[in-house]
């Protein structure tokens, strides 16, 4: 462990979130894009409307519990994106999925995660094996690998749920797969509203990208590109906890090309290379976005797609304080 790390001004591991020497060592051009990226994204508003003349369907998502129950505010579906518990014992598993019943919430989707080992036959622990323990999902919509069409309000949404994540971690830890053997290829069926997985999706290389530090999959970001769901809910990387737009179009590719290269850092940043390319991109799809949004478009004409991490647990302190992430489409 470095001098920077002892201080406090470097990350330890991966799994924690970049400090801001981090991110001006490993390049200050990315540092800089992201911003104003981010400025972009707030100048052009919500990416998801409310279909005119239809009422909002509130989901009120949350994922990596870790055995907690918390705070889960009123809406129409309740969605808990994997980590229900964290030994994933039949009985620990089934202690939350009957506080997930309680809720009043007409719709409730689960999708299991790493650590939610007895869904899983390949990692279901030995002691539960041998009991033949099984857990009751009744009243709960249960997704791995399904589609479900649900309807709210009136409107009928389209909800796809996979709890599959590359390996990261001992064989008790479920639905792993090898990172050279993604399952996420046309895995998702068109016409997917809303995505619920255990993990993020991420361009190879980035450090930090749609709130999954650089821990998500290849694959699956090209899933959302091809299927386009109008929410993706997610979990699995606690530092990254939020909610954040996207939008399929020319910025968002220059963006993510920029942050899929492998980064410079300090010196060869103000060296021409092909990543000025990509912040010009950036700057410059970005004014006209936003220009066109509020010239052309208007309050309200947006399409693309919200991105929610909505991990309970605050990083890796083992304490729950975060608040349940509410998305009214």
């Amino acid at each position: 462990m470095g001098l920077l790390t002892l201080l406090g001004l470097r990350r330890e591991n991966q799994w924690e979130r970049l400090t801001l020497v981090d991110r001006l060592l490993l390049s200050p051009l990315t540092l800089l894009t992201v911003k104003l990226y981010h400025v972009f994204l707030f100048l052009r508003g919500r990416p998801v409307a409310v279909p005119r003349g239809k009422p909002a369907v509130r989901v009120v998502c949350i994922s990596d519990t870790h055995d907690r129950l918390v705070h889960v505010p009123a809406g129409d579906i309740l969605i808990h994106a994997g980590d229900l518990t964290d030994s994933g014992t039949a009985a620990d598993i089934q202690r939350q999925l009957d506080w997930l019943k309680s809720q009043p919430h007409p719709v409730k989707i689960v999708v299991a995660g790493n650590h939610d080992s007895w869904f899983d036959s390949r990692s279901r622990l030995d002691a539960d094996v041998k009991s033949g323990a099984a857990v009751d999902l009744d009243g709960l919509i249960y997704l791995e690998r399904g589609l479900t069409v649900q309807e709210v309000k009136g409107r009928k949404l389209t909800i796809f749920g996979a709890p599959d994540i590359p390996e990261c971690g001992p064989e008790s830890f479920a639905f792993q797969y090898p990172p050279n053997r993604s399952p996420w290829f046309s895995m998702i069926p068109p016409q997917t509203d809303i995505l619920v997985c255990d993990m993020p999706a991420k361009r190879a290389s980035s450090q930090k990208h749609h709130l999954d530090l650089g821990l998500g999959d290849a694959h699956l970001l090209k899933e959302i590109w091809r299927v386009k769901p109008r929410l993706h809910v997610f979990g699995h990387v606690h530092w990254g906890h939020g909610k954040e737009s996207m939008f399929f179009d020319e910025l968002q590719l220059a963006y993510e090309r920029l942050l899929s290269r492998p980064p410079r850092g300090p010196f060869w940043d103000f060296i021409p290379n092909a990543a000025w390319w990509d912040h010009f991109y950036v700057v410059w799809h970005g004014i006209h976005a936003v220009l066109w949004k509020w010239i052309m478009g208007g309050p309200g004409s947006n399409q693309g797609s919200l991105v929610v991490n909505a991990a309970q647990m605050y990083g890796s302190t083992g304490k729950v304080k975060n608040r349940a992430v509410v998305v009214d489409i």
